[in-house]
């Protein structure tokens, strides 16, 4: 199976979305513009074959009008008909293990679980997560949509690397442990 990394950006209490499913607060955080953040994103960017999308998360590229990876091998997991933004970018109602299978056929060994946290806790509960990857913002939300939703175990981690950027920000990377 492809190695499936969770990268996500959350509030320091643990919400990628706030009480309304936005993520606006991000706007207001103009830390992403540090060079250093962008150094060590565009590297991870050139690390993975593939991106796995939910529907929800993917509504937000909708709003901007493009899609942010053109031409690269993209999943959006979703039950609705959305507009697809470019020609690589596939809509699907399989399974996660069924995406993942297809991945390992096409002889993708790494992709980017970008979210939410309904498909983070869907691959979870497969076993299909490698790692989670976090950018922790200097916010906090109080409510929201979870980082995780509810699983049916919690995943063991271990820590793999951490860093902090000058803009308060901090990146952490967790090895997930099987049950």
């Amino acid at each position: 199976m492809p190695k499936i990394i969770y990268h996500v950006a959350s509030s320091l209490d643990g919400f990628i979305a706030d009480k309304d499913g936005k993520v606006d607060w991000l706007n207001e955080f103009d830390g992403f513009a540090d060079d250093e953040v962008l150094k060590d994103f565009q590297d991870f960017m050139n690390s993975f074959g593939a991106i796995l999308v939910g529907g929800h998360t993917y509504d937000f590229t909708l709003d901007y009008g493009q899609w942010m990876s053109p031409g690269f091998p993209t999943w959006v997991f979703t039950q609705r008909n959305l507009k697809i933004l470019d020609p690589c970018i596939q809509l699907t109602t399989e399974t996660p293990l069924k995406i993942c299978g297809d991945l390992k056929q096409r002889g993708i060994e790494r992709a980017w679980l970008m979210g939410g946290g309904k498909l983070a806790a869907s691959f979870q509960d497969e076993g299909l997560i490698d790692e989670i990857y976090l950018a922790i913002i200097p916010i906090f939300l109080g409510q929201g949509i979870p980082l995780l939703g509810k699983t049916k175990q919690e995943p063991k981690l271990t820590l793999m690397d951490s860093k902090s950027y000058s803009n308060g920000m901090v990146s952490v990377n967790y090895k997930v442990h099987s049950a």
